[in-house]
């Protein structure tokens, strides 16, 4: 994922490739840069930033910067860990876990939460739980994620960056009520992990190393490790 390919696979315009290129030449600070002053310092709005997170298929402007750093990075220490080995650690860390939090479950309304390309997986999971017998929405109703509704409503959130703000804003709601939270997100000190009853950590990353634009796993390992969870969870 570098400057020139994604210029050319999604034909920025001049404003759009300037912003980028500001984005990647200020790599080592970019997390501590907020949309607004990537706007000033472009003499352009947050809403052409925002814009082009979501022409260049992220969730928003948290998970645009979030990939750029991950992708930038040549060495990360998780980029070492395999999609299996990442499974197995997770089902032995957490199945337990999630077995008592669905059997808890049983006569509660799973809510999932998503935004952008999570939500097709949030649809697919969705159409598990139902065929598993639980009741469950893929849409998110903010009335039902108040404290009166805590013994009713089960949230399930996916998010790559753990981070947009969106989603955050929703999970903290939940959060505040009282309401169990499992969360599927790529990283353990995220803001929605550390919001979250049990977070699923979904780190593991196949070596693509020939590949000149390595393909982001997130959303093969989330379908993997819930299927293994849900037709292992223990009744």
């Amino acid at each position: 994922m570098d400057f020139d390919y994604l210029s050319n696979k999604y034909k920025l315009n001049q404003i759009e490739k300037s912003i980028l290129k500001y984005l990647y030449d200020n790599i080592d600070d970019l997390k501590k840069i907020g949309i607004r002053k990537v706007a000033k310092d472009n003499y352009t709005s947050t809403t052409t930033v925002y814009k082009l997170s979501k022409k260049l298929n992220f969730e928003g402007y948290s998970d645009m910067i979030y990939n750029i750093c991950y992708y930038s990075q040549e060495t990360d220490k998780e980029s070492d860990i395999d999609i299996y080995t990442n499974a197995y650690k997770q089902i032995d860390n957490n199945l337990e876990d999630f077995s008592s939090i669905l059997n808890k479950s049983k006569h509660k309304l799973i809510m999932l939460l998503s935004v952008g390309i999570s939500q097709t997986i949030a649809n697919y999971m969705n159409e598990r739980f139902a065929v598993n017998g639980f009741r469950s929405i893929s849409n998110t109703h903010m009335q039902l994620l108040s404290a009166e509704h805590k013994d009713e409503v089960l949230l399930v959130v996916i998010s790559n960056s753990g981070e947009t703000e969106s989603i955050v804003d929703i999970v903290k709601q939940a959060r505040s009520s009282n309401i169990e939270i499992i969360s599927f997100v790529g990283k353990a000190n995220s803001k929605i992990a550390k919001l979250s009853t049990l977070p699923v950590i979904i780190q593991g990353q196949n070596d693509f190393s020939q590949l000149k634009n390595p393909p982001n796993t997130f959303y093969s390992e989330l379908l993997l490790i819930f299927e293994c969870f849900i037709n292992n969870f223990k009744i």
